[in-house]
């Protein structure tokens, strides 16, 4: 050898024998999903809760299923949060906890009106009916499986900035264009009717709604702007200081909108959207301002629902200048809408003296999207309505998708109808991913709407979807172009690039 052997021994390096480093970009994402040991920790809490509700007085038998129902699902998502703080946001989630705020959250406080309403053993015969409902979501939540990301190519393409902010400024534009039109964009008068009583606006659609109906339902896309500004605000560096300014006035500009309007679950369901954008396009390092933000918006969402409730018949204006007849209560309750009661009612009304109305419930919920203005001999509504059954004229009452699906075939509807509505937002969830662009990002945080809104009413369910799908379309088209283009431009590039030279010969 012409160099001697080293005398002295050294160390392996530190990444021998180690696997190797993984690509960040090519591993699979953890799919946000339910823990199965939650769920089923909850069914057995709510099984228990029903077998064991007791109570002298109708309230104190709600108190008590709300309250065990609400431990079960504590216990639910404290394993959930076992994944991660972000696996709380899901669609599935967001649905079973809509659900119990319209049925039993109210019955966490003292409820003396509602003894004086229904008697205790249609209490707990409606209570049976919401934990039905409460079951299927859970169980149905784990029946669809997704082998890979749906929409990936939609997804997961990133999309200039710039587009992001055209998007934002046509859906806005296009939600409020009805409004705008009614009030011959007077943005004054617009604002004022904000805050005059419900269905008193000018542009309001009749029942049975005509052409301009359509115009009305363009509306829809408002629900787009609050997770787009989730998600621009969640990015702000990408994005101009001026556009920002402008995008943050129009979101609260909405929230405005929502919240003088006085509907709950309308103001609820910007606020979650919002959220929701934000969390997904958020800096993994960022946790804290998650946490904070997601606290603050459950506060106002509570706030929210005890002050909105003391205006939205009267008008936001008339509650600030005290233009309205004031009724003193005897308690200061959490009210939220006595869906529990409407349930008791249908409960005690079907199939006893009217029956079931069987498919007819799940077909008007599909056809519900056609305008009339398309379809003149569209159906009108339910042959026996929710109203008719409590005997009540001039009001809308609630029942939730359980008493809607209650009065299609009774406890076991109620179960199937749960089980499609926990089986379609559990598998949403498998849309969500890090590789998400901002256009993902949008698509996955539209779906949230319809989770939420459609726990009140199911006939609302495909209706809600509609901006979802546009969302869906618009985006894979606008994809497609881009990636196009791109293909375009580099082969453009290839026929301009200059060839190599030949290589110089030897001179001989």
């Amino acid at each position: 050898m012409a160099f001697p052997r080293p005398k002295k021994k050294h160390a392996p390096p530190p990444w021998r024998n180690l696997p190797p480093r993984e690509d960040p970009l090519a591993r699979t994402d953890e799919v946000s999903r339910p823990h199965p040991q939650g769920t089923v920790i909850a069914l057995v809490g709510i099984l228990a809760t029903g077998l064991m509700m007791t109570g002298k007085l109708p309230s104190e038998v709600a108190r008590f299923a709300a309250i065990g129902t609400g431990v079960s699902l504590a216990a639910s998502a404290f394993m959930d949060l076992k994944l991660g703080f972000k696996n709380l946001i899901r669609a599935d989630l967001m649905a079973i906890l809509a659900f119990y705020f319209l049925t039993l959250f109210e019955f966490l406080f003292p409820q003396q009106t509602f003894d004086t309403m229904i008697g205790p053993r249609l209490t707990h015969e409606s209570l049976v009916v919401v934990l039905v409902g409460f079951a299927g979501l859970l169980i149905g939540r784990h029946m669809l499986k997704a082998r890979g990301q749906p929409f990936a190519d939609t997804l997961n393409r990133e999309v200039p900035a710039a587009w992001l902010i055209v998007v934002f400024w046509v859906c806005f534009s296009v939600g409020y264009i009805h409004m705008f039109l009614a009030v011959n964009f007077d943005i004054v008068e617009m604002i004022e009717y904000f805050m005059a009583p419900r269905f008193s606006q000018p542009w309001q659609r009749g029942k049975f709604g005509d052409w301009k109906a359509l115009l009305v339902e363009l509306g829809l896309f408002i629900y787009l702007v609050p997770p787009l500004a989730g998600i621009m605000l969640a990015r702000r560096k990408r994005y101009p200081f001026f556009q920002l300014v402008l995008v943050t006035a129009a979101l609260l500009f909405t929230f405005f909108y929502g919240f003088a309007g006085g509907t709950r679950n309308v103001f609820a369901a910007y606020l979650i959207t919002f959220l929701i954008g934000y969390a997904f396009a958020l800096a993994p390092g960022r946790r804290k301002e998650l946490i904070i933000l997601s606290a603050a918006s459950a506060v106002i969402m509570l706030a929210a629902t005890v002050f909105m409730l003391q205006f939205r018949s009267v008008g936001f204006k008339n509650f600030l200048i005290g233009n309205y007849e004031h009724h003193e209560s005897k308690e200061q309750v959490m009210f939220v809408d006595y869906n529990l009661y409407a349930i008791g009612k249908l409960v005690e009304v079907f199939p006893k003296y009217r029956p079931y109305l069987g498919l007819e419930v799940p077909y008007l919920a599909l056809i519900r999207p056609i305008p009339r203005a398309v379809w003149p001999g569209k159906p009108e509504g339910l042959s026996a309505s929710i109203e008719d059954a409590l005997g009540v004229e001039g009001l809308t009452i609630a029942a939730s998708f359980a008493g809607e699906a209650y009065m299609a075939g009774g406890s076991m509807a109620v179960f199937l109808i749960a089980i499609f509505f926990g089986a379609i937002t559990g598998w949403w969830s498998y849309l969500s991913s890090s590789r998400n662009s901002e256009l993902g990002i949008l698509i996955y945080a539209s779906g949230f709407f319809a989770a939420v809104i459609s726990m009140r009413s199911l006939f609302v369910f495909t209706t809600a979807l509609m901006p979802t799908v546009a969302a869906i379309m618009i985006g894979t088209y606008s994809v497609r172009k881009l990636a196009a283009k791109a293909r375009q431009w580099g082969n453009r590039r290839a026929m301009t690039r200059p060839l190599p030279r030949p290589p110089r010969q030897p001179v001989s």
